[in-house]
């Protein structure tokens, strides 16, 4: 993910990218103002699934890039599936959703980036399970008609979509 900032800069990772968007239109209400109560808990979750979670898929996208031999593969495979659902568990312990989303009453690019990472392998049932406070906020997201094009495009609701590949 990438953006092209009017500068001419390249922007790039996907965390930084949503947080710069929602601080660069405050009146969007995508994200919390730098001073506002919900700024801490979304700076370390937008933080945390990018950091703990996403930071995974490098390894997950190709396997050969951390295992010795084709042997190897499915046991990072096997680790790293375990650590994105232990992730996914920690943050389902420790976030209690503030309203329909995670920050309130109103969607936020934090709710965005949940949705999107959790349809990630091993896919939503895994995240269900590992954190079902969670389950009705991704949920909502993915009902909302908003989004419907973008989920359609890029991540389409097809049959066995939240099975494990």
């Amino acid at each position: 993910t990438a953006l092209v900032l009017p500068s001419g800069e390249l922007m790039t990772e996907s965390a930084a990218i949503l947080i710069f968007l929602a601080d660069r239109h405050p009146d969007s209400g995508v994200g919390p103002a730098w001073d506002g109560a919900m700024r801490p808990r979304f700076l370390r979750w937008m933080t945390y699934i990018s950091a703990q979670i996403y930071a995974l898929y490098w390894v997950r996208d190709d396997l050969s890039r951390l295992a010795a031999d084709k042997a190897h593969e499915a046991v990072i495979k096997m680790r790293t599936t375990a650590r994105i659902e232990a992730c996914w568990r920690i943050m389902g312990e420790q976030v209690q959703p503030a309203g329909p989303y995670l920050l309130g009453d109103r969607l936020s690019v934090l709710d965005l980036y949940l949705a999107v990472v959790s349809r990630w392998g091993p896919r939503r049932k895994a995240f269900y399970a590992a954190a079902p406070g969670l389950a009705e906020v991704v949920r909502r997201v993915d009902a909302d008609p908003r989004l419907a094009e973008f989920w359609a495009a890029r991540f389409p609701f097809v049959e066995g979509w939240e099975e494990a590949p």
